[in-house]
């Protein structure tokens, strides 16, 4: 009786790619045979072209790889001078309350009631500071100044004009004739308790 065998076992399997790899590795490392190779070569202008073309490449990566790592040091140095421009902006001295309340008739008469009462607004918080020991401070919120006037004798103009600035920053309200009124009202009493007062 003839002896029974595996035709295919994992330790078979293995020799067989062990003795492929060596074979493929073989061929690669072997001396190349120049006789049996094409005779071709590339045009000299085509080989410098390539060169160029490559070192192009490489010096445009070279460059981005710089400027990826120098954009943080420019970006903060875009930030420090636009705070110095601003700096040297908010050194302007601010508008009158004669001003402000010009440029409201201005927009008033051009229909503009949103900036008109957005003028009004201003002129109040430029009484507010000249008037009373109130300063305008540019980062100070409307509901800062809601708590601020509180403090005043007669604080309800004050309250309406802040009100309708707080709608015209985050309601995105339409500004009506009506609502403009009301606030010239407020301010006009903000005024009449200057002069009586």
């Amino acid at each position: 009786m003839a002896g029974s065998f595996e035709k295919n076992s994992p330790e078979w399997q293995l020799q067989l790619l062990q003795q492929r790899i060596g074979e493929g590795l073989e061929r690669l490392f072997a001396p190349v045979d120049s006789a049996r190779l094409p005779n071709w070569s590339l045009p000299e202008w085509l080989l410098r072209l390539l060169f160029w073309v490559i070192a192009g490449l490489l010096l445009g990566w070279l460059g981005w790889q710089i400027y990826q790592l120098a954009r943080p040091y420019f970006n903060a140095m875009s930030i420090a001078q636009a705070g110095e421009t601003d700096r040297k902006a908010s050194t302007n001295p601010p508008l009158t309350v004669a001003a402000w309340l010009q440029r409201s008739r201005t927009f008033a008469q051009q229909g503009n009631y949103r900036e008109a009462c957005r003028a009004l607004y201003l002129a109040a918080l430029q009484r507010l500071n000249d008037t009373e020991p109130i300063p305008h401070e540019p980062s100070r919120t409307d509901g800062e100044y809601l708590q601020i006037v509180q403090t005043l004798p007669r604080s309800a103009p004050y309250q309406v004009l802040i009100r309708t600035h707080e709608q015209l920053c985050f309601d995105n309200t339409v500004i009506s004739v009506a609502e403009f009124d009301r606030c010239q009202r407020a301010y006009r009493d903000i005024e009449e308790e200057r002069g009586g007062g």
